[in-house]
């Protein structure tokens, strides 16, 4: 079964090349090919946590707009909890309310599943083929045997149409489970997926890995790690996880952004990060789930990043709500750009509608949360160079 498994990664992703030459020749299709533009330039838009019902806020649907027509990305990823309706009527309009501004902007768009899409009582498979009508949507179930709904990956062509440049790989992170005692986590199996997947386009590239990002919604257990925090051996509030507690005052020097909240991972490690080093290709890993948490840090040489919410109907921080935005460089693929978009940014924008929607901010309001954002990271700047030693385990 295992060889079988692998022989059919192999043949799939051969199929899927010959598939993408073949379409980018015909009419409307080749819009949606992923492919490096005639700059070499790719830019990955994403929304994380918009978590809202079929009567989504107007504030968030200006700010999707007003983020699709000032950058024009390539692709959006919705980085899970997208909707939360209660019932499939209501999951359905939701989901065209949070997908119709990709729609008429002609930007094709794809997903993960947070821990919330299917708590109001339709599954994520439902949920996926509700996606899957929309022009656009290039998510899809690679293998339905596998662990959760929507595992799959988008790989972009060179500028020339020859051959993968770049892969994007997306995982279902799950929900809750009793055997972590809470949140969910990357499985044997979807691990086995992207090993083997990844080997078959390595075949295609001659031997050599295919560089990647990879999305999920939640957070792998090595962020503690990476963010050097200061282990203590009594807990303060909620800043404990797998047993031991965390002075709630980071190393700043560790990473970039703002950590307002402690990272909820999964209590289990299923090994995804190993996997990750062990392959070779996953320079960075985007997550939302924590809305309020906004910063890049790094494990053993691949990037953690936290997206913050662009959902103005859920827990938040005006501070630093907004979008983010990924620039790879045909040029150099060993490295990328990214970017937070703030929210106040769009609305004290010239011509922006945001402050004519309902439930928006005064524009004091939004020119306050510009200069906490400015002081703080200064802040963060002037104390990255003091680190903290350890008292835990």
């Amino acid at each position: 079964m295992k060889l079988t498994k692998k022989v059919l990664a192999v043949a799939l992703a051969m199929l899927m090349l010959a598939a993408t030459f073949a379409m980018s020749a015909s009419a409307g299709i080749s819009d949606y090919i992923l492919k490096f533009d005639d700059e070499g330039k790719f830019k990955i838009m994403i929304f994380a946590d918009s978590q809202d019902d079929e009567t989504l806020e107007e504030t968030t649907a200006q700010l999707v707009r007003e983020a699709l027509a000032a950058y024009t990305p390539d692709l959006v990823v919705f980085l899970g909890d997208n909707t939360v309706a209660h019932g499939y009527e209501n999951q359905a309009k939701a989901i065209e309310t949070i997908v119709t501004p990709c729609v008429e902007a002609g930007v094709p768009f794809t997903l993960v599943f947070g821990n919330h899409d299917q708590e109001q009582g339709v599954e994520k498979e439902v949920l996926l083929r509700e996606y899957q009508k929309y022009p656009g949507c290039l998510a899809y179930d690679v293998d339905p045997e596998l662990y959760g709904c929507g595992n799959h990956n988008l790989p972009i062509l060179a500028s020339n149409g020859l051959g993968v440049a770049f892969n994007l790989w997306f995982v279902d992170s799950g929900t809750s489970t009793e055997e972590a005692g809470g949140y969910d986590y990357v499985r044997e199996d979807q691990i086995n997926w992207y090993k083997d997947t990844a080997k078959a386009l390595a075949a295609l590239n001659g031997g050599e890995v295919v560089p990647a990002i990879s999305f999920q919604h939640i957070i792998v257990p090595e962020a503690y790690d990476a963010l050097g925090m200061m282990k203590i051996p009594v807990g303060i509030g909620e800043w404990t996880f797998d047993g031991q507690a965390y002075l709630p005052i980071p190393n700043f020097g560790a990473f970039t952004g703002f950590l307002f909240e402690p990272p909820c991972p999964s209590h289990i490690n299923g090994g995804q990060m190993d996997a990750w080093l062990e392959t070779g290709d996953v320079m960075a890993t985007f997550y939302g789930h924590d809305h309020v948490n906004d910063f890049t840090t790094t494990y053993e040489g691949i990037d953690i990043t936290t997206v913050p919410t662009v959902g103005c109907n859920s827990y938040s921080n005006d501070i630093n709500r907004g979008v983010g935005l990924i620039t790879l460089d045909e040029n150099d693929l060993s490295t990328y750009e990214y970017e937070a978009l703030r929210m106040y940014d769009f609305a004290l924008a010239e011509g922006s509608q945001i402050l004519d929607c309902e439930g928006a901010l005064s524009k004091t309001s939004y020119q306050f949360n510009k200069f906490m954002d400015t002081f703080l990271t200064k802040l963060h700047e002037l104390v990255s160079g003091f680190s903290l030693p350890s008292f835990g385990k």
